[in-house]
């Protein structure tokens, strides 16, 4: 008699596929089932990627951005699945930086697993996963962002963006160029400097910009998703730019006399973003669209796509889940509350990090950064204190950085 194939017996590429057709919890179970069936799903992080699409399809791409190589998707969508219940787990709140001046902007936002803090002394460097100090420190005290990936390290200051494609000194593969801002994704950079919009790829030998539009309007901030381009204009219009250089054009729904009053956002798309000020919410997803005028006296907020984190004046971390506010619906916002600053203490930034056991939240008051950490999976080795390769060259990326910008 002919033996029936076993499921066992499919190659792995097969058995791969069958996975990415269920869900990721069911995946998380099958990984129970056998040794075999553990080490092929854990040794294959495409179908992580494709649980974290299927059902985080935007706060995993953030999340994956800034924790960088230290955090495979396997760990991404983990962590994600815990934020749902996240108020139910114990927590670490404790002052972890000090600063000598009195600002608003000490944090620049964490970017490829590394959190950059701005005080007197320059701007210097710490790994989210360990929260040691990286021996690289830039002596400017104008940079404004700070954006790395496995193709480049770029430092935007007041006066210049500069770019380190590697760190090979027989190549020429370092430039500046006069920006406002800008974003790095892949094998490309995208800026703009007096509304002129530019693409320059990291490929080429050369680093030689390509003028793609100048935009009728004041940019506000700029962001890439999903093969386009988008603009965010001073006036309230979203300009969006195709690979095609196909360009078109659409305004925030909002009141025109408001959209003055919304000096901060957050974007992922021109779907997905948000928009306030002190009072002043505006929030479009693809699911949800609210906005509030009465909302509370926000001093710092970060976007996670399917939910929010808030920054009050009395101190408090709040949750705002998308999800708990019915579309349409006309009651106030619900919250739950993260955490307590210490007394007298409020954050002028948020941030937020996925490291391996689980998020660091980071605040930034004016005088201190303070670490909210969550544990959400102990048995999580420790990361050693030896630098991966690719973060190595990007410490390198770094100091070149540094020597280019103190000569120029």
């Amino acid at each position: 008699m002919e033996r029936r194939i076993q499921i066992n017996d499919l190659p792995l590429e097969i058995f791969a596929e069958i996975l990415l057709n269920i869900d990721g919890v069911s995946v998380g179970r099958c990984r129970r089932v056998c040794k075999k069936w553990k080490d092929c799903i854990d040794g294959n992080d495409h179908i992580w990627h494709a649980m974290c699409r299927q059902e985080f399809k935007f706060s995993s791409q953030i999340a994956k951005r800034k924790a960088g190589n230290d955090c495979r998707y396997y760990h991404i969508y983990k962590n994600l699945r815990l934020w749902l219940n996240i108020t139910n787990y114990d927590k670490n709140v404790r002052e972890f930086f000090k600063f000598s001046l009195h600002d608003k902007s000490h944090a620049l936002d964490i970017d490829y697993g590394v959190l950059p803090l701005k005080d007197a002394r320059g701007v210097v460097f710490y790994d989210t996963s360990t929260l040691k100090y990286i021996p690289v420190a830039i002596p400017d005290t104008t940079c404004i962002k700070i954006a790395n990936n496995d193709h480049a390290s770029v430092i935007l200051t007041k006066s210049r963006l500069f770019v380190q494609k590697c760190v090979d000194s027989n190549i020429t593969s370092e430039e500046s160029f006069k920006a406002e801002n800008f974003v790095l994704h892949g094998e490309y950079l995208y800026f703009y400097n007096n509304r002129d919009v530019f693409k320059c790829d990291l490929t080429t030998p050369s680093l030689t910009p390509k003028l793609i539009i100048h935009c009728n309007y004041c940019i506000r901030e700029i962001q890439y998703c999903d093969k386009t381009l988008h603009l965010f204009t001073t006036c309230g219009m979203i300009v969006n730019i195709k690979n095609d250089y196909e360009v078109s054009e659409k305004s925030i729904n909002c009141p025109v006399a408001w959209v003055k009053h919304l000096k901060n956002i957050y974007v992922i798309n021109d779907h997905n973003f948000v928009c306030y000020s002190r009072h002043i919410f505006k929030l479009d997803t693809d699911k949800y669209h609210h906005l509030y005028l009465e909302f509370p006296p926000i001093t710092a907020l970060f976007f996670y796509a399917d939910i929010v984190i808030i920054g009050t004046i009395a101190g408090e971390l709040l949750l705002y889940r998308l999800s708990s506010q019915k579309k349409g619906h006309l009651s106030k916002p619900t919250f739950e509350t993260l955490a307590i600053l210490p007394r007298g203490k409020f954050a002028v930034q948020l941030d937020v990090c996925e490291r391996k056991n689980g998020p660091l939240i980071v605040a930034s008051t004016f005088f201190d950064i303070i670490l909210i950490e969550y544990n959400f999976f102990p048995h999580e080795e420790a990361v050693k204190c030896s630098f991966p390769v690719n973060k190595l060259t990007m410490y390198k990326r770094l100091l070149r950085l540094k020597e280019r910008m103190q000569s120029t």
